[in-house]
């Protein structure tokens, strides 16, 4: 019995000595722009018609789920001369979402002119500044597509740097503002 009475009195000595230490607060993920993981239909190479029901699929991976996120869909973006989106959504944050979502928009074909070759942009970010195009500090990630009607590469602007004059005025050998 007195065995048993001294392993007691070490165990409940022991258990006494142990001091728990307060769980460490939890890490915040740290900001990070969602990234594009791949599309639908490929950017890869041209699109030669806008895809049935204009729809086009982003697949995101979101570093942090619970962060709302902004996207925006442009066509021939210019800064000063074509600067709002098309299209353009926020997904709100949820701590439950998975950590890969897909982005689905659509483009109507009658908005496009048939006359000539188009640049889509779909630009996605936790936010944007005060450009409608660049994402916050965080960064963006974007893709784009090259929309060729009907494939025919006639209606593309082209550059040729084989063609005298034919592009933008260079700087000259001296540093002057153009070379004549």
């Amino acid at each position: 019995m007195r065995k048993v009475a001294a392993l007691a009195l070490v165990g409940g000595f022991l258990a006494a000595c142990i001091i728990a230490d307060p769980l460490p607060e939890q890490r915040s993920l740290p900001t990070r722009t969602p990234s594009i993981m791949s599309v639908d239909p490929a950017s890869s190479r041209p699109l030669l018609g806008i895809p049935d029901g204009g729809g086009f699929n982003v697949t995101l991976r979101l570093y942090n789920p619970a962060e709302r996120y902004q996207w925006r869909v442009f066509v021939d973006y210019e800064e000063g001369v074509n600067p709002l989106p098309k299209v353009s959504g926020s997904e709100p944050g949820r701590s439950d979402a998975p950590d890969v979502q897909v982005v689905t928009f659509s483009l109507s074909r009658d908005a496009m002119d048939p006359q000539r070759c188009h640049v889509i942009e779909f630009v996605v970010a936790l936010a944007f500044g005060a450009f409608p195009h660049n994402g916050d500090p965080t960064g963006a990630d974007s893709v784009s597509w090259n929309y060729v009607p009907n494939g025919d590469y006639s209606k593309c602007i082209q550059y040729d740097a084989s063609v005298p004059d034919a592009g933008p005025v260079d700087a000259g050998r001296d540093g002057s503002d153009a070379s004549p």
